[in-house]
């Protein structure tokens, strides 16, 4: 969304309501992860996202137990990979991985 949103002409409200959020969280993540710089550096680099479907386990008489969420596997720009449920709030998310990239 960051890098959507730094193309030229490109209005920051058509953005966030693409992807159903506030043009201030788009703001924010900026100034998150860039300071508070009005543009994105060049170039930008971003991380790829894959998710991975999360097994479910069986029990000793063969029915399954509770199932297990999906699991969200996030490779970060320092190297490590942060694996969270799928359902976690996206505040949360932000919150998390800014903690471990400055890690």
């Amino acid at each position: 969304m960051l890098e959507e949103a730094a193309q030229p002409g490109v209005r920051l409200s058509d953005v966030a309501r693409r992807h159903d959020i506030l043009p201030q969280q788009i703001r924010r993540w900026s100034r998150q992860l860039f300071g508070e710089v009005k543009a994105l550096p060049e170039p930008q680099m971003f991380a790829p996202v894959t998710l991975v479907e999360a097994g479910t386990p069986s029990t000793p008489s063969g029915r399954s137990s509770k199932p297990r969420p999906v699991i969200v596997e996030i490779s970060l720009r320092n190297g490590r990979v942060l694996k969270v449920a799928a359902d976690l709030e996206r505040q949360g998310l932000a919150s998390l991985i800014a903690c471990v990239e400055a890690a």
